[in-house]
């Protein structure tokens, strides 16, 4: 197939590391790939140069930039494609504005609970969780225009050397630096540890909380066990030295960062969020109540002190990870939603000229 894949924004967080994977895998399999991206954005670095994929760089300013229309529609037309895709809700709003000039139908995955304004046009959807698929069905998206795909990681399972017990576990939390991520609550959290030298807390990313983040390790007197490197494209080289990583969020639709966690052999420590449970329960990691300390320091004690328990729910993770997660699971059960999309077109496109 020929696959237009459509993704606006600058950053590099879960849903741009989704695009890039997503783009060079369906390369590997032997699909043509045109990906349509921010022209400072990291998805752009990671992709051009890479067989099978034709890059160009647009930039749209706000959601009203109408002169780019043209030169997206003249792009894509000019690819033919057999499907073109939105990521996020930027693409989905551009390029329902082109959908009369595109003879491909137009998808999109969703990565969030959508506000369907942005994407009354697309045709078809892949939602990563049940989850997400009844919230569309409940907006009044039709059954048969919504199937669920999961997302994946192109992390390779890396089984960990056995070693002897650590004195000092080392705890990892990434991403941006927002009230969402609920990185506030896992600095409260490490700090009602009762044995604060059991710990050391690596807190990677950056964002607008940043100071405040950074101002409340002082004040709960945590500072001298807290690292913040800032932000790092590359976390595979994070997981490998943590001994459990932290999901601290308080809304997580998917959380891809789980996914990596899972294939690197790292135990975690997750709120219960949307995306989370779905992937994880008591045998492949911890689990706390969203926006609640005390009970995430429950869960980080208890993890910290089971040097076996750590291990044996990061290998369970690892084969859940295989079985569900990894890019050969899941590539398919994409190429079958796309597959499922042009059938869904072609059938309204018979039922329209036979009312004619």
């Amino acid at each position: 197939m020929r696959i237009a894949q459509v993704m606006f924004s600058k950053g590099f967080g879960g849903a741009e590391r989704y695009f890039v994977d997503l783009c060079l895998s369906l390369a590997a399999r032997g699909h043509e790939v045109l990906a349509i991206t921010h022209p400072e954005s990291a998805s752009r670095r990671h992709l051009e140069g890479q067989p099978g994929i034709r890059v160009m760089a647009l930039r749209v300013r706000g959601n009203h930039d109408w002169l780019k229309l043209w030169p997206l529609a003249r792009a894509i037309r000019a690819f033919r494609p057999d499907i073109v895709e939105a990521q996020l809700s930027r693409a989905g709003l551009y390029l329902g504005r082109i959908k009369h000039w595109l003879a491909a139908p137009l998808v999109t995955h969703v990565h969030n609970y959508l506000d369907l304004k942005y994407f009354r046009q697309v045709d078809f959807f892949t939602a990563a969780t049940e989850d997400q698929a009844r919230h569309l069905r409940e907006l009044g998206v039709a059954d048969d225009r919504v199937t669920v795909v999961p997302n994946f990681s192109m992390f390779p399972a890396r089984e960990r050397p056995a070693g002897e017990a650590t004195t000092v576990v080392q705890l990892l939390a990434f991403g941006r630096f927002v009230h969402k991520k609920g990185f506030d609550v896992l600095l409260r959290a490490v700090a009602h540890l009762p044995d604060q030298d059991a710990y050391r807390l690596v807190l990677a990313g950056d964002g607008p909380d940043r100071d405040k983040l950074t101002a409340l390790a002082r004040e709960l007197g945590i500072a001298e066990r807290v690292a913040f490197p800032g932000w790092l494209e590359d976390v595979a080289p994070l997981l490998d030295q943590a001994d459990v990583f932290v999901l601290p969020s308080r809304h997580e639709p998917f959380g891809i960062v789980v996914l990596e966690a899972m294939a690197r052999g790292t135990a975690i420590v997750s709120t219960r969020t949307e995306g989370p449970v779905t992937m994880l329960d008591e045998t492949t990691g911890w689990l706390c109540e969203i926006d609640n300390a005390d009970d995430m320091a429950k869960q980080l004690e208890d993890a910290i002190r089971d040097d076996a328990g750590r291990t044996a729910r990061a290998q369970q993770a690892m084969v859940r990870y295989r079985e569900r997660y990894c890019v050969d699971a899941v590539l398919p059960q994409m190429e079958a939603g796309y597959r499922q999309a042009l059938a869904l077109v072609g059938r309204q496109g018979c039922e329209t000229a036979s009312k004619r």
